[in-house]
């Protein structure tokens, strides 16, 4: 079984598995569980994979809600001392739910407690389940810890509860439901230079083409890159006014200027401010810029007063 692990794991272990796309609250209730067996002597440890399987079998792009790096540094503030990043590819697609429990999670982590979520799957043909851990693993003397669906209300918090309050623009309760500000992370390229022409320079931000993208439109956003921090009025969408069809995302910062370019940028995401709009001039779109200015300087007091 040649799954690239790494040679210095800790043992024995407490392991949370699944995939912990955008760590959400969802996500957290089935964490909770390992990282409190740390109290018990077992290593809290997060077993997740890269790509996500939806990419590796049905090649979906544009529907994560955190990159790998950004994942990784959640987890890690959370407090777990262990994260393992398994490549998804043809060795761990084709293994049976037993071997992978079997080989890997007994006989490699030295595992002592598992935590999964009710609807969680794995092994070749998807025949591994919470059920199928209990069934295999209580017999061998380790818990299993089965998270019930998360409710807030009467409502699910998933990951694809959180890409559809982004696609209609609910910051609030994408934020609610993971428990963070929606973030993104890309390097400022050369775009067209259009904002600089007239009056608004933007950085122009390529991020990776697995991440999601909220509803186009125009957001107040918070910046962050090699220890600088800066708020920003950031576009995306196509720029129908310009006749656009690729889109971009095209960060302008307020009272800062300099050179960003090969910058790598963090944007997280704090209010909604409107959809995208197609102007019938330039002079439209410079007007309804200041606009958008005015709502940004108004959000950033009324949050300083509260």
């Amino acid at each position: 079984m040649d799954l690239l692990l790494p040679t210095d794991i800790q043992t024995p272990c407490a392991v949370a598995l699944g995939n912990f796309d955008g760590v959400h609250l969802g996500h957290r209730a089935v964490l909770r569980a390992s990282l409190e067996a740390k109290s018990r002597g077992l290593i809290p440890t997060v077993l997740t994979f890269d790509p996500h399987p939806r990419a590796y079998f049905g090649g979906q792009t544009g529907f994560l809600l955190s990159s790998l790096q950004e994942k990784k540094q959640i987890l890690a503030d959370l407090g777990f001392l262990q994260i393992l990043v398994l490549p998804f590819g043809p060795n761990l697609a084709q293994m049976t739910a037993e071997t992978f429990v079997l080989d890997f999670l007994i006989g490699h982590l030295k595992t002592k407690q598992v935590s999964v979520g009710w609807n969680f799957r794995f092994g070749k043909g998807r025949t591994g389940s919470a059920d199928f851990l209990e069934r295999v693993l209580l017999p061998l003397g380790v818990e299993v810890s089965v998270c019930p669906p998360f409710l807030l209300g009467k409502e699910q918090v998933s990951s694809s509860a959180i890409r559809s309050a982004l696609a209609k623009g609910n910051l609030a309760k994408a934020q609610t439901f993971l428990g963070r500000n929606y973030t993104l992370y890309g390097k400022v390229i050369h775009g067209e230079a259009r904002g600089r022409k007239i009056g608004f320079p933007t950085a122009n931000i390529q991020i990776e083409p697995m991440r999601f993208i909220p509803r186009y439109g125009v957001y107040l956003t918070k910046v962050t890159w090699e220890g600088q921090q800066a708020i920003g009025l950031t576009n995306i969408g196509v720029r129908p006014t310009f006749n656009g069809i690729a889109p971009s995302i095209e960060v302008h910062l307020l009272n800062w200027s300099g050179d960003l370019y090969d910058k790598e940028l963090t944007l997280e995401f704090t209010d909604f401010i409107r959809p995208e709009l197609q102007f019938n001039s330039v002079d439209e779109l410079v007007a309804q810029i200041h606009k958008d200015l005015d709502t940004a300087v108004n959000l950033i007091l009324n949050t300083a007063e509260l």
